[in-house]
């Protein structure tokens, strides 16, 4: 295995529910999700490992962990990252609303 598939990233467990993988990039490449972080919906993100890191990054304790994006960057992720998929936009958009 290259990499861990970021739908299998759950760490940390306490504080984190993963909800949808939006953007998987493969070994060595970005990955986006929905997820909700102490309740909180919120974007994630982390990079994929390879053949000579497979946990990717962010890790803690040998765990592959997500880290939150900062909200201000919210609208141009769903614009720039899943422009030309209108209904995935749809779905992140609505997931984040108040």
């Amino acid at each position: 295995m290259t990499y861990i598939p970021p739908g299998d990233v759950i760490s940390p467990k306490a504080r984190l529910q993963l909800i949808k993988v939006l953007i998987d990039g493969g070994p060595d490449e970005v990955a986006y999700a929905v997820a909700r972080w102490d309740g909180h919906p919120c974007i994630v993100f982390r990079w994929n490992g390879s053949d000579a890191q497979p946990i990717g990054n962010p890790q803690s304790r040998g765990l592959p962990t997500w880290v939150v994006l900062d909200r201000k960057l919210n609208n141009s992720v769903i614009e720039l990252l899943l422009e030309g998929r209108p209904d995935l936009q749809s779905f992140v958009q609505t997931f984040l609303s108040p």
